[in-house]
């Protein structure tokens, strides 16, 4: 009953006249983010979040939220989207094992770092705070590449929110070749816009066809030859086995390690790519690191580190 009163309660406000919906989300927001318990404010997160209500397009400013153990970020909300927890919480559940293990190794086992798929920018901004919380530390360089408009938009106003300074961040994909290519996103499902079609299918029947610019992988030996360890972050929904058989050049002259996603369908096509044969691969848990002979699609952990062997 309570849950069905929500529901009428926030219909009502999402039609009501601006700023009526607005004021009442930031007012609900803070009394979730510093009032009610974690449990509590999910639920209420959740029932915001319902795409049946119907809110008018809105904008917030950026939350300040904690990912991983300790880090915090400035982070711009949007309902519906994963980041909308930054209205709710003060921490963010959002691969947490992965933020955490980063924490603990990023700035001080690698250069610079390579996002390849860096979308809203949480993970860009993340390394950006790494490196100003610990100034002498190793790493002092990101590089992100993200294609599409809206979420290139996104995080550049995350990097804005967070007075980034380490970033230099591209309105581009990475591949075989530069160019120009099809880029497939569902509605409703900015995270999940891929190079291959069937994938974005998975979570729409309505995508839009885009074209976006591809540079070739050739481009990142720049940052590679000034790097003496680099990390290559890849979040490219689908698109993981070709973007890595594009890159077997770089990954054996200068043997970086991987931060990859692996998702179903994909392990059979990375695990042929003979280049991957000389890294060790473990899954990253909440537990930590687990070592595995091959990769795996897990239905609870997606994130893979695959380390050069010496």
């Amino acid at each position: 009953m309570l849950k069905q009163a929500a529901h009428w309660l926030h219909c009502g406000v999402a039609r009501a006249p601006a700023p009526v919906p607005e004021l009442y989300l930031r007012l609900v927001g803070a009394l979730s983010r510093h009032v009610l318990p974690r449990y509590v404010s999910t639920r209420l997160m959740n029932s915001v979040g319902e795409e049946a209500i119907g809110w008018p397009p809105l904008k917030f400013t950026s939350r300040r939220v904690r990912v991983g153990r300790r880090t915090h970020i400035q982070l711009v909300p949007h309902l519906g989207e994963f980041d909308t927890a930054a209205l709710f919480t003060k921490a963010l559940a959002y691969e947490r094992p992965t933020f955490q293990w980063l924490e603990d190794h990023a700035a001080k086992d690698y250069d610079v770092v390579i996002e390849i798929g860096a979308n809203v920018g949480v993970f860009t901004v993340f390394f950006d705070a790494l490196i100003k919380q610990t100034p002498a530390a190793r790493l002092q360089h990101v590089v992100a590449f993200e294609p599409t408009l809206e979420a290139y938009s996104r995080l550049a106003a995350n990097l804005a929110a967070n007075d980034a300074r380490h970033v230099n961040a591209f309105r581009a994909a990475v591949g075989k070749t530069s160019g120009l290519q099809s880029f497939f996103e569902p509605e409703g499902h900015l995270t999940n816009g891929s190079f291959v079609r069937e994938f974005s299918s998975i979570f729409s029947d309505k995508i839009t066809e885009s074209i976006v610019t591809v540079v070739a992988a050739s481009e990142l030996d720049r940052y590679f030859k000034t790097a003496t360890k680099a990390l290559v972050k890849i979040d490219v929904e689908g698109f993981e086995p070709q973007l890595l058989s594009a890159m077997s050049s770089q990954l054996e002259t200068h043997r970086p390690d991987l931060l990859i996603e692996v998702l179903e369908g994909t392990p059979e096509f990375l695990e042929p790519i003979a280049v991957l044969q000389s890294y060790d691969k473990f899954i990253i848990t909440e537990k930590g690191l687990q070592r595995s002979d091959h990769l795996y699609a897990s239905d609870v952990d997606r994130d893979w580190l695959l380390i050069a062997k010496a």
